[in-house]
């Protein structure tokens, strides 16, 4: 009920601070005016301060010749990078942004980054466009003790603010970005893709309630709560802000080192891990599957009494199909006493109908964020096999989550047709 009541609270006290601007290319065609929340803008700033970087988000308010003339030092010669997810008309449009500093263009694409080694010792700043982009310009940056700029090409924030380099530099650590443009007009792509995969964080919120009401442990689920109402907002807007989405896709990000390992998001990686031609449509189906499964099992579930799990099995299997270290798997997984498996048991039964009520209202969440993804993505989601993903999920967690309950009840099964077919 948290989530529904504080959504609700936050409908009757009606605006939220926003930024207004409104800007003009150098073609003279005037943008639309697009509203940026202040809140969520705020709340990414203490996390980034919190960590020590001094990184400024910067919102497109001018022309971005002017902004990279404003702050780029005057002398400074550029690198611009780019991968293909950007769109060319914004990767050309960036280009002659940055014709003052003399800028050399290189495309960096599939991991392959080796052209970043070849580039003359003055280049004193590196622009980055897209998220691949982005990381090879941090990359850069951090090598070469040189000034990075971030413009996402989508309302994703992935590549900004990893304190890691992926692949081939995976583990590398990496300088914080000096700015990020957060310019709705540079991010044409993967709207529902992070609609969905920021919607995650309702998911987060809900395990971490469910390992509340099973274990006492207390956490501060209010940031997960606004990252999800700004995404509910996101996928019920006829014209949705892109900006918006961005700050919530990046205090998501930010916030979930703080929290233990979540489930629906060791279903993400395994998914994405099997299938990787379909990375795009994993969160989604997570999302999906996952509240069909909590619907189903606060409505019907029936705990098998005195069940114990293969726990050295299934932690052997996780580590090996989910390609987790099994010392991290060990960690997640406590042996309950027997006073604990009946007391678990007693807490769900007397909570079923609090569940069944959190389980109604995430399901509503999933509708509403449904219409702006398939207005987005306009495609038929490919057959993950969700189901082992899920029973999988079990051990990549240490919190009492759903899946966790349906392992020590004897209720999880990786046969299709038995899952499918509900708890």
């Amino acid at each position: 009920m948290e989530f529904a009541e504080k959504a609700s609270a936050d409908a009757r006290m009606g605006g939220r601070l926003f930024l207004k601007y409104e800007r003009k290319e150098s073609n003279g065609k005037r943008f639309r005016s697009i509203r940026m929340s202040g809140s969520l803008l705020e709340e990414v700033k203490k996390e980034l301060a919190s960590r020590g970087a001094e990184t400024r988000i910067l919102s497109a308010d001018r022309e971005l010749a002017s902004m990279f003339r404003a702050y780029i030092p005057t002398g400074s010669r550029a690198v611009f990078l780019y991968s293909q997810e950007g769109k060319r008309s914004v990767t050309e449009y960036l280009l002659r942004s940055l014709e003052s500093f003399l800028p050399i263009c290189v495309s960096v694409q599939g991991g392959d980054w080796a052209s970043i080694f070849s580039l003359p010792d003055d280049i004193r700043v590196a622009v980055g466009y897209g998220s691949e982009a982005i990381f090879a310009a941090r990359f850069f940056a951090t090598v070469r003790g040189c000034m990075s700029v971030a413009v996402p090409s989508s309302p994703s924030a992935e590549g900004c603010f990893e304190k890691q380099a992926p692949d081939p530099f995976a583990g590398y650590p990496l300088e914080y970005a000096d700015f990020v443009i957060a310019d709705g007009n540079c991010m044409r792509h993967q709207f529902g893709q992070t609609l969905a995969e920021t919607s995650l964080a309702a998911l987060c919120a809900e395990e971490l309630r469910t390992d509340a009401l099973f274990s006492g442990n207390r956490y501060d689920i209010s940031a997960l709560e606004r990252v999800a109402e700004a995404v509910r907002e996101a996928g019920t807007e006829n014209d949705p802000s892109l900006e918006k989405l961005f700050f919530a896709s990046a205090l998501y990000k930010l916030i979930l080192d703080g929290f233990p390992d979540f489930a629906c998001c060791g279903m993400v990686s395994f998914l994405n891990r099997r299938m990787p031609q379909n990375k795009s449509k994993s969160a989604y189906a997570v999302l999906r599957y996952c509240v069909q499964r909590y619907v189903s099992f606060c409505k019907g579930a029936r705990p098998r009494p005195f069940y114990v799990p293969d726990y050295a099995g299934r932690m052997r299997r996780a580590a090996e199909e989910a390609e987790v270290p099994p010392d991290v798997v060990f960690k997640n997984v406590t042996v309950p006493h027997a006073e604990e498996s009946f007391a678990r048991v007693r807490i769900f039964l007397e909570s079923r109908r609090k569940m069944c009520v959190s389980a109604a209202l995430l399901s509503d969440f999933v509708q509403k964020v449904a219409r702006g993804y398939y207005i987005a993505e306009q495609s038929v989601l490919p057959q993950f096999p969700l189901s082992e993903a899920y029973d999988l999920s079990a051990e990549l967690t240490p919190l009492l989550s759903v899946p966790v309950l349906e392992r020590e009840f004897g209720l999880l099964c990786r046969e299709e047709k038995r899952c499918a077919s509900g708890v």
